[in-house]
């Protein structure tokens, strides 16, 4: 796990496509795939960057937050 810092590191997630970002709001912890289209720099910049963290895989995610999967991506292992 790694919480994206910064919005030059967000880029940098995103352009790789490798991959999965958890996004942690008040509601749920949702699960995307880097290259999802949900996930944009300005929903990133206008939560400061709260809230996001990079995976490498699914099940390491797991491990760390109990996770809902977005309906847009639909990222499984």
């Amino acid at each position: 796990m790694s919480k994206i810092e910064g919005l030059e590191q967000f880029k940098l997630v995103k352009r790789s496509s490798i991959g999965f970002i958890v996004f942690s709001d008040n509601a749920a912890k949702t699960i995307h795939q880097s290259k999802c289209d949900v996930i944009t720099e300005g929903k990133f910049a206008s939560n400061d960057g709260n809230g996001f963290h990079w995976f490498s895989t699914i099940d390491m995610a797991k491990k760390s937050f109990s996770l809902v999967m977005c309906d847009t991506c639909k990222p499984d292992d």
